[in-house]
């Protein structure tokens, strides 16, 4: 039953945003009580934070999956940014700026997965496409790390990218091939292009099924 309760409320909050499902909502929706979901969640923060902390282990599990099956760091890279974009097509995108603003301990569980696992992360990646020749060698892998880490929660900054006039899930695209390309070598470059053209080509080909 907890696990019901845990991913009902995940699902219930990425589609319409944190603040606005209420624990009468998640009953209503489980066909349970309240009282039931209080047995192990003993408030909505609890809730919040379980949440959370579940959709952080998974994006570690799927950076993990992304590292042992890509061909080299670009590749890793591009298939990072393909399963964000998926993300971003199921996710209201006041999700984040609402648990910012209303959820704090939350919160702190997000930037502390940022500024360490996806440090780490990120860095990693740097590191291993310079020295396969896919990155330029003249970078550097540190403030680059910082400079992806802290545009990353830039897209759901709604006073800078207001929903009335920018598809938050375009923007996300557009930051992120924009760090891309800036640090491609000429082979990665080749690569991007193979990978970008064979990623059309199975879209075209879907949408004509």
């Amino acid at each position: 039953m907890e696990n019901r309760i845990l991913f009902k409320a995940r699902e219930l909050m990425v589609l319409n945003g944190v603040r606005y499902v209420t624990m009468d909502d998640l009953a209503n929706q489980l066909g349970i009580s309240k009282k039931t979901i209080y047995q192990f969640y003993k408030d909505k923060e609890t809730l919040v934070l379980a949440v959370v902390e579940l959709e952080l282990e998974e994006q570690k599990l799927m950076c993990k999956r992304s590292q042992e099956t890509a061909d080299n760091a670009l590749h890793e890279m591009f298939m990072v940014l393909q399963d964000i974009q998926e993300m971003f097509k199921k996710m209201n995108p006041l999700t984040v700026m609402e648990i910012h603003k209303y959820f704090p301990e939350a919160f702190k569980k997000i930037q502390e997965h940022k500024d360490n696992f996806m440090h780490n992360v990120v860095k990693t990646n740097l590191l291993k496409g310079i020295e396969q020749g896919v990155y330029r060698k003249d970078i550097d892998p540190e403030i680059l790390t910082i400079y992806r880490i802290e545009t990353s929660l830039i897209t759901f900054n709604t006073q800078i990218f207001p929903l009335s006039k920018f598809d938050l899930g375009n923007v996300n695209v557009q930051i992120m091939e924009h760090y891309i390309y800036g640090i491609v070598s000429p082979e990665g470059l080749r690569l991007l292009t193979q990978y970008k053209d064979l990623k059309n080509n199975v879209v075209s080909t879907t949408d004509n099924e």
